[in-house]
């Protein structure tokens, strides 16, 4: 404890008292500062025959927090409108609203599904999609399918989760959350990340052009260097066949091609790259 401020009273015709103790405490691990509201009265007591009766307080802590399981740290990586509701949701669960905590998770997922651009007429569908599209393994899928199960009871039959049963829910929520949006990026120019996308392959392509090597015929091999590996050799093919059409058509003005029958290209100069050409999901 830091700080304390203690007000009591008391009616002695009644023979009732009250205190309300107000501190600022600081826990002994995380070192985090709260404040602590506690408030007890004669009339609250408990106990039993073997400890007789012993007075107890009811306290609140500020800012709320979880009780059991944690809320991610990385949020800030998760697209806008999936953070915001997760933090509605777990915000929820920290002050006990259990119904709204389970509705919260079942929009989350609602909100994943809008993002990815997964459109079907129910949840249900929708979630299934994430799994043949590749967003998700079967098991993650199944475990998606529970946090329906248990947003639909609240919302359609008002039937309270319980908070054990909404901690496994967050806990799937976040793994989900962190492998989807948050893995990726902090991997980031710290390991080496599959190219997988037609977009992924020019980012890396542009990203690769150095000052050395402009005003020079090049080929895409030489640009890429051992970066080369994190494309399958299947993506590669249709790759560089979109790529040529792309060069072909203006769309690159960095580039153009010098001699397509040896695969050669003219580099003009070095790419502008702006802020919105990162690796996504």
């Amino acid at each position: 404890m830091l700080f304390e401020k203690k007000k009591s009273g008391e009616e002695i015709d009644y023979n009732f008292f009250w205190v309300t103790r107000f501190q600022l405490i600081e826990c002994a691990g995380c070192e985090n500062i709260s404040f602590l509201e506690s408030y007890g009265d004669s009339f609250m007591m408990t106990g039993n025959d073997h400890d007789g009766i012993e007075y107890y307080e009811n306290a609140k802590i500020y800012p709320p927090y979880l009780k059991n399981g944690e809320e991610l740290k990385q949020d800030l990586q998760i697209p806008q409108n999936i953070r915001n509701i997760y933090r509605e949701t777990v915000n929820a669960f920290k002050i006990e609203s259990l119904l709204l905590t389970a509705a919260g998770f079942r929009a989350v997922i609602e909100a994943i599904c809008n993002h990815l651009k997964i459109k079907q007429a129910n949840l249900a569908d929708r979630i299934d999609l994430l799994h043949s599209k590749g967003h998700l393994s079967k098991s993650e899928s199944r475990r998606l399918h529970s946090i329906r199960f248990l947003g639909n009871k609240a919302l359609h039959e008002i039937e309270t989760p319980k908070p054990e049963q909404l901690v496994i829910l967050l806990n799937i929520i976040n793994h989900l959350l962190s492998n989807l949006f948050i893995n990726d990026k902090m991997m980031k120019d710290k390991l080496d990340i599959v190219v997988d996308t037609y977009e992924e392959f020019t980012i890396m392509l542009q990203k690769l052009v150095k000052k050395e090597i402009s005003g020079t015929d090049v080929t895409i091999d030489s640009i890429l260097g051992k970066s080369k590996h994190l494309v399958s050799k299947k993506n590669y093919t249709i790759f560089m066949e979109t790529f040529i059409k792309e060069v072909k058509a203006g769309k690159f003005d960095f580039l153009k091609i010098a001699d397509e029958t040896k695969e050669l290209f003219h580099i003009k100069s070095v790419p502008k790259l702006n802020s919105t050409l990162e690796f996504d999901i």
